[in-house]
């Protein structure tokens, strides 16, 4: 994130839970006889029919089984899916996540005792509560589907951006995040007129697979003399550990390690948004089948850590991973994760590793570079003092530890 290009967000802004209905007679001011209407549901399997019927691409993430298996497995968030009809006949899906944050989800013992116990206060006092648009786990997967004989991209996002603000003015939700939307060129105006913002940077890491590389040996070859050095001693560290890819079953078996280390690592975050459930990586295995991989890392029989991927057509994307501190530095289990994951990539002939939000120096080592994310937000009910601190906090979260690096010749 970029402490540089952070913005003052406005605590003046209200919710508009009547834009839905504007929006809706602008778009269908044409439609014949029905009027337009909406539908908003706490689960998945109220509106499966026209889940079913608008997903005629067949978007994994928009599956009734993947929704289905998140909303099982993440016990603390709670779940809002919207359809749009027009003249009785479903043309929008869209789904959104809801979080109430608390200071257990802060690190707030780096902060001034002072301000600590401010924000505690405050955070005890007031729960957060903030809506995201799709799933705020991952990064660039659809959170939408429409019919596209009556919606272009950007009448699209403006349905969207209303059903969000219907939801969170009967939540009370203190924050809206629109990411993953679909987008037009007038969109950025639109909703910077109805009082969204970008006040800072956000980046993920990304990785090119140069398509010469068959093996992870070719890598190796391919860095320069510091980083191959560097790499062949991280290997070696590592060399004893078996790494194995688990089934569904071998995921439940170990499903205790697996939750312990997992912990082991959100303990060290500085914001946790949520934490999955202990079913969360076997769904997703049940649901994805090959399309998600879960490696773990074995000295003798002790589970040490792991990591869990989505497999695409051209991508292969790290999600959550966990491992044992204590080992850590012996087998350098972070960073042969991260070598895991890329001679996955390899191996699997994918264009692109995806690498998430976090530790952008250990990653640009790699040799990934940052790709700047675009999303929206706009914060209701809460004092401009703290949106202040929130925004500080978050920009300065990566701000300054990391430096961009070219690992390869």
């Amino acid at each position: 994130m970029d402490r540089q290009s952070a913005a003052i967000l406005d605590s003046r802004c209200t919710y508009d839970d009547c834009l839905i209905m504007s929006c809706l007679k602008s778009l269908f001011r044409r439609a014949d006889k029905a009027a337009p209407a909406f539908v908003i549901s706490d689960h998945i399997a109220d509106i499966k029919k026209e889940l079913e019927q608008l997903n005629v691409q067949g978007a994994a993430e928009l599956t009734y089984p993947y929704l289905a298996a998140m909303e099982t497995s993440m016990p603390n968030v709670a779940f809002r899916y919207a359809v749009i009809y027009k003249n009785d006949r479903p043309v929008l899906f869209a789904y959104f996540q809801l979080f109430s944050l608390s200071a257990q989800n802060f690190d707030l013992d780096k902060n001034k005792s002072f301000v600590k116990g401010l924000f505690s206060f405050f955070l005890k006092l007031k729960k957060i509560k903030v809506l995201v648009s799709g799933n705020a786990l991952r990064n660039e997967t659809l959170c939408y589907c429409f019919k596209t004989t009556d919606l272009d991209n950007e009448t699209a996002c403006e349905a969207i951006a209303s059903v969000a603000e219907k939801i969170a003015a009967d939540e009370h939700a203190t924050a809206i995040i629109l990411k993953d939307v679909p987008q037009a060129a007038g969109i950025a105006g639109w909703l910077t007129g109805i009082g969204y913002q970008q006040p800072w940077k956000d980046h993920v890491m990304v990785m090119d697979i140069d398509p010469e590389w068959k093996t992870m040996a070719d890598y190796v070859s391919a860095l320069s003399r510091k980083y191959k050095t560097r790499a062949n001693k991280i290997l070696a560290a590592g060399s004893s550990i078996a790494i194995k890819e688990l089934e569904e079953a071998d995921i439940l078996k170990h499903g205790k390690a697996i939750n312990k280390l997992f912990r082991k690592v959100t303990d060290n975050q500085p914001f946790v948004l949520t934490r999955p459930g202990d079913n969360h990586f076997a769904l997703l295995k049940n649901v994805y089948n090959e399309r998600f991989e879960f490696l773990g890392f074995f000295r003798g029989n002790e589970l040490v850590a792991f990591y869990s991927a989505f497999v695409t057509a051209e991508v292969y994307e790290l999600y959550y991973a966990g491992f044992d501190y204590d080992h850590n530095n012996d087998y350098q289990l972070y960073f042969n994760i991260l070598f895991s994951g890329l001679e996955r990539a390899i191996l699997l002939n994918k264009k692109q590793l995806k690498l998430g939000r976090t530790s952008f120096d250990a990653k640009a080592s790699l040799g990934a570079k940052a790709v700047e994310m675009n999303y929206y937000i706009k914060t209701a009910n809460i004092p401009a003092a703290v949106i202040n601190w929130f925004t500080h906090y978050f920009s300065t979260m990566e701000d300054g530890r990391w430096k961009q690096r070219n690992p390869l010749k």
